[in-house]
């Protein structure tokens, strides 16, 4: 079946560099195969595999469906249990490309479906996608093209409201205006997420060309709107980054890169409970004016590009009843990756597109789909709000 496909211009650019690269997609997290798939390996009778899918790939009990109607058992160390020494997978190997599974197959890539349309991107989780994503100082562009899709192919399926075409494309062009710093393209998101969220649904139509209208202004006066007054304090920084800390002792996340980003986080605020918020605090702040200034001054597209992808990938913005909650996740997605990429600043004495990279890639890759990371967003967004 052919379908109208609207893209980023780097999808076509990516290719899995398989044993090469720094991470593996096979580790780390829940590993969903759907029906289809799954009905497939049942049939496989013969060979040295036949009997690993069956030992290891198990059905789904707890709210199964097409996309999740089974999963592959994970290794003590959560790797896949079809991950070979040589970081092959050995499906791949004795099966071909047929027998893997949509997750497998599409990983980095996400195919959601939207009204009469398909919308295709990547995921930063991915170190290679991270690089075509990140690392392009012109910002992320998008094509709309045609392409014919397999019959089985299970798309999302986002529930998008009225006026959601107008109001992305607006949404993207306020964090692709380079005119005005990348926390006030923020700030000025959340204004104009909190006006659509209390306007009723009906005067949409009229109301929206005048607040496109302010938030520009807002936008190209945001220095002298005081605008930065409402980010967080450098006092509260430290706080937020406490928090991350805490979290990432409590669970056992199985990502050795972001395990190491954390640690060397520690270490440049000298987070390790032997000094006072105090000394943290100064570290924190000479690193802000010695090495991430420096930095984004000459790469703010870095973050720029994370959170283009971000609102295009998760289809925002996507229900008027949480307008604001969207934007406050993105908000402290977006703090929690400011903050750690100040302490590796500290830590490193400097920051480059290599550090900068690993921690993004496997920040997203570790906590994106942590529903426990996810409360703890949840409880700081609401004491900030007390």
């Amino acid at each position: 079946m052919k379908k109208q496909v609207l893209q980023p211009t780097y999808f076509e650019k990516f290719s899995c560099i398989g044993p090469a690269c720094e991470d593996t997609c096979c580790a780390g997290w829940k590993l969903s195969v759907d029906k289809r798939t799954f009905q497939m390996y049942r049939k496989v009778t013969s060979g040295s595999i036949a009997k690993d899918l069956r030992t290891n790939v198990t059905r789904e009990r707890a709210n199964p469906s097409d996309s999740n109607y089974a999963k592959i058992k994970l290794d003590e160390n959560m790797n896949c249990s079809f991950l070979n020494e040589d970081k092959l997978c050995n499906i791949f190997i004795e099966l071909g490309e047929n027998f893997l599974c949509d997750t497998c197959t599409f990983f980095p890539r996400q195919i959601s479906a939207i009204e009469q349309r398909v919308e295709r991107d990547l995921s930063v989780a991915c170190p290679e996608a991270a690089r075509l994503i990140l690392l392009n100082p012109d910002g992320i562009d998008f094509v709309m093209m045609e392409d014919e899709f397999a019959k089985h192919t299970l798309f999302a399926y986002p529930d998008v409201t009225s006026r959601f075409w107008d109001m992305r494309i607006f949404v993207i062009q306020i964090l692709q205006n380079r005119q005005a710093s990348i926390e006030s393209r923020l700030l000025v998101l959340g204004i104009f997420m909190r006006k659509m969220q209390t306007t009723e649904e009906s005067d949409w139509e009229q109301r929206l060309p005048l607040y496109i209208s302010e938030c520009n202004d807002i936008l190209n006066r945001a220095a002298s709107f005081g605008i930065h007054k409402y980010l967080p304090s450098d006092e509260e920084m430290i706080n937020i980054i406490y928090r991350l800390l805490d979290f990432q002792k409590e669970y056992e996340l199985f990502n050795r890169r972001f395990d190491e980003c954390i640690a060397q986080l520690e270490e440049g605020l000298q987070l390790n409970g032997g000094d006072t918020v105090e000394q943290s605090v100064a570290l924190y702040k000479q690193s802000v004016q010695n090495y991430y200034k420096p930095f984004f001054e000459e790469k703010e597209y870095i973050l720029e590009n994370y959170l283009v992808n971000y609102v295009f990938k998760n289809s925002l913005p996507q229900s008027q009843m949480s307008f604001v909650k969207e934007y406050e996740q993105l908000f402290m997605w977006f703090i929690f990756i400011k903050g750690t990429l100040i302490g590796l600043g500290s830590y490193h004495q400097g920051l480059s597109e290599e550090i900068v990279l690993k921690f993004i890639q496997s920040f997203t890759k570790t906590l994106e789909n942590n529903k426990d990371f996810r409360k703890l967003m949840k409880s700081i967004l609401e004491r900030e709000n007390d």
